[in-house]
């Protein structure tokens, strides 16, 4: 059986989950590095100029013009960055310069030469944030960051483009001031996930106190089209002279991915990331589905490239960089159901000794050939987006998949001999505790089809998804403006029945059933963000070793304690609510049962992060018998103040919020000799 052990998931995200189980897959053909000949000589991949996107300003655009491409840290150290590899190669295609410094995996072995903390492992991420990046992180790698700098101004190229992200926003604006002060001239472009944010000018100047008048272009959308357009006009634009960014693209642009010319790996020394045999490949952009909890369909419309042009990638990175591993990066492989399945049977055909992996969504006619199939070629884990158990949320949020086929895709994964790994939200907004139930049910039914799960850290409002832009739908209970109506600085619907200390308790209980189903019912399911400590913080006790095999997802109300005299009231009494249905679960699974589970910011803050623990405290005690008596104590509190370094809670919530002071203490609800039956439905 396979153990927890044997892999290091960091904070288990699905990169760093995928990144994990490439280590470890040595199933499928092709030499190692060492032992391969070298690559045929680069073939120049020509192909004539058809594009109808780019700005023309000029009748002649001119050419040459030089542009040094920049990747601060953090970013992923994998594979070279797959983004500007593309840039890079469509730039030189069009006969600009092009110099490329990753800055990143410098700063990467930078820090590992000097056995300083590997700030790269996810579970640092918060290394990269505010106030730890000064105090921790930047020190260390300023040499790394200046010596970068004067790199860059040696190029000698009139426009320098940073790729930012969330892990790099701090590192890029400082390198941004440090060659703005020694050269005023040089103008600076800005694009990736952070510059598509409306709100990144302010951000710039209020939280990072860095003036955001220093970068030129602000590139949103696809950047393929806006570099080229900013390149071919570069000196017709004004400068940014005490103004805000230029800001190019939009949402709308919808590039033909089967046009684009190859990325351009050649300025990269593969030997330097963690998998020098491997690069990264895109087969679409966007996804089919239009999720409600993801901005992804606002900015990158859903298109694919065919399958012949894959392979056709494939095979040119093969002879030009001896790589024999492939990352899609696609948001989703399957997405063009037709074409990924040609594109199976194609690398069945081929046979070109790769090994890949990449995300997917749950379909119905990805069948148990299928997969088979799949892993024939070389592909070991899909990761898939699942996010919930119970179909009214998975249709809420428009995933566009039925229970039934999650569940035979990964049955027929499992045989196939994969390792698929699954993506999960705790607290959606239409989740109720019924629909909670139905979810855990789910993973208990697929306890030992499923090898390997992330429950996330529940379910936050996306700036622009449907979620967050169409909020009344959800019920949310915001006033008349997006985020005017927190509760603990996080969003909440109506009648404070679904709150961040709700989707806490749920994501509490997400962790312990996972342990309990691998502890109590031969799953085999790995938790890849396990907390080592949480099974200090309960005990259960099964009155027999056996358990039922599956778990139907029956119809429950588990409303049994309401009291609306009050906001602080509903919320104990919801919250006590939540207790009833792990109660619940446990009986229909395991029967006769006696558990116990405390909460505290001093046993979770360490296990959960600020993000979900807050000032709640429980201390609940069941047991059920073999005909469905339960008695139960549970006493909890609540202070309505952050533990994070934020005074939004006492200035504008408290005082302006709906609720008030939140606050409530020495609640105890008491269950004696109830039938359970009884209380789930009452």
């Amino acid at each position: 059986m396979v153990t927890d052990d044997k892999y290091d998931f960091g904070d288990g995200d699905r990169d760093s989950v995928l990144r994990e189980l490439i280590k470890h897959d040595n199933s499928h053909l092709g030499p190692s590095l060492v032992d391969r000949q070298q690559p045929n000589p680069p073939v120049d991949f020509i192909h004539p100029r058809g594009y109808n996107y780019w700005s023309e300003k000029t009748p002649n655009p001119p050419t040459g013009v030089g542009i040094s491409m920049v990747v601060a840290p953090s970013w992923g150290i994998i594979f070279p960055p797959y983004g500007t590899a593309r840039l890079t190669g469509l730039l030189r295609h069009y006969g600009h310069r092009v110099v490329v410094h990753d800055v990143n995996i410098s700063a990467y072995h930078h820090v590992l030469e000097n056995n300083y903390t590997n700030w790269w492992n996810s579970i640092y991420y918060y290394s990269w944030e505010l106030p730890t990046y000064y105090t921790d992180v930047h020190p260390k790698i300023k040499p790394v960051l200046d010596q970068a700098v004067q790199n860059i101004l040696n190029d000698d190229t009139e426009l320098i483009g940073f790729s930012v992200y969330q892990t790099n926003v701090i590192a890029t604006l400082y390198m941004i001031k440090q060659i703005k002060d020694k050269a005023p001239h040089k103008k600076i472009a800005v694009g990736g996930p952070e510059a598509f944010n409306d709100w990144f000018e302010d951000t710039v100047e209020e939280l990072f106190k860095y003036d955001p008048c220093m970068i030129d272009f602000r590139v949103t959308g696809e950047g393929e089209q806006e570099l080229l357009t900013i390149l071919e006009n570069l000196n017709s634009y004004p400068t940014s002279n005490n103004t805000k960014p230029l800001i190019m693209g939009g949402f709308k642009s919808r590039l033909s991915l089967e046009e684009l010319p190859f990325p351009d790996y050649t300025d990269y020394d593969l030997s330097l990331y963690e998998h020098p045999d491997g690069t990264s490949i895109e087969t679409s952009r966007g996804c089919v589905a239009k999720c409600t909890f993801c901005a992804e369909t606002h900015f990158w419309k859903f298109r694919s490239t065919s399958a012949e042009r894959t392979i056709e990638e494939m095979k040119h990175q093969i002879n030009k960089y001896g790589v024999r591993r492939f990352w899609f990066v696609d948001s989703l492989a399957n997405g063009n159901f037709k074409e990924f399945k040609k594109l199976i049977q194609l690398l069945k055909d081929e046979k070109l000794g790769i090994r890949w992996n990449s995300y997917a969504r749950n379909d119905g006619r990805m069948d148990l050939q299928m997969f088979k199939d799949i892993r024939e070629t070389g592909c070991a884990t899909l990761s898939f987006g699942v996010e919930s158990g119970s179909q009214v949320v998975l249709d809420a949020m428009k995933k566009k998949v039925k229970v039934w086929e999650i569940e035979a895709n990964l049955k027929d994964g499992k045989q196939a001999g994969m390792q698929n790994h699954c993506n999960w939200i705790v607290g959606f907004p239409t989740e109720g505790k019924q629909e909670f139930m139905h979810s855990m049910s789910l993973l208990w039914n697929t306890r030992k089809d499923m090898f390997a799960i992330s429950p996330g850290y529940t379910c936050g409002d996306a700036p622009f998804s449907e979620m967050q832009l169409n909020w009344e739908s959800f019920d949310i209970a915001w006033k008349e403006n997006i985020g005017d109506n927190r509760f603990l600085s996080n969003w909440f619907t109506k009648d404070y029945v679904n709150t961040i200390l709700h989707r806490f308790v749920r994501l509490k209980f997400t962790n312990i059933w996972l342990n309990l189903m691998k502890d109590n019912a031969d799953g085999t399911v790995i938790n890849t963000q396990r907390r080592p400590s949480l099974q200090d913080s309960y005990k259960f006790t099964p009155l027999t070793n056996e358990y039922n095999e599956r778990i139907e997802q029956t119809q429950e109300t588990f409303n049994y304690f309401v009291d609306k005299t009050s906001h602080s009231k509903n919320l104990s009494c919801t919250l006590a609510n939540e207790y009833i249905v792990f109660a619940w679960l446990l009986y229909k699974s395991f029967g006769a049962h006696s558990f116990e589970m405390q909460c505290s910011p001093e046993i979770d803050l360490p296990e959960f992060g600020t993000f979900v623990s807050n000032n709640y405290w429980s201390s609940v005690r069941w047991t059920v018998d073999k005909t469905g008596i339960i008695n139960s104590t549970l006493t909890h509190r609540f202070e309505h103040k952050s533990l994070k370094d934020d005074d939004a809670v006492e200035k504008y919530e408290i005082p302006y919020g709906t609720g008030g002071d939140m606050s409530f203490e020495n609640n105890t609800k008491l269950l004696d000799n109830k039938n359970i039956e009884d209380v789930a439905n009452e």
